[in-house]
């Protein structure tokens, strides 16, 4: 591979975990936010569901950008043990994101929201 394709892909590497950690943190940081604003006012049965649903989401996309960053980089060096460690992370994010998703329609539902 080029020297200069390489270095193209390890900066979309660099940029896809940068924004998996922004979106993580800053979902994480709202939801905390949003959780000490409703303990100073009367809470609704609808508060919790809510920034649960929208933590949720925002962790599902965060996953993708990892699953992103982990493709490109195995599309680097594609050793049996970068494969191996793909493969164990996209099966490990296809279950985190079942049982998520599942969490999320199950509050969505709670919520009326489908």
């Amino acid at each position: 591979m080029a020297v200069w394709t390489q270095a193209i892909i390890s900066f979309l590497v660099l940029l896809l975990e940068i924004c998996s950690a922004l979106v993580a943190s800053m979902a994480v940081l709202r939801a905390l936010l949003q959780y000490l604003l409703i303990l100073f006012r009367p809470v609704t049965t609808q508060d919790m569901p809510f920034i649960r649903l929208r933590l949720g989401q925002s962790l599902l996309l965060a996953l993708e950008f990892m699953v992103g960053a982990e493709i490109l980089r195995t599309a680097l060096s594609p050793t049996w043990n970068d494969l191996l460690r793909l493969a164990a992370l996209i099966g490990l994010r296809t279950l985190l994101s079942f049982v998520l998703m599942h969490e999320l329609r199950m509050i969505g539902e709670h919520l009326g929201l489908r």
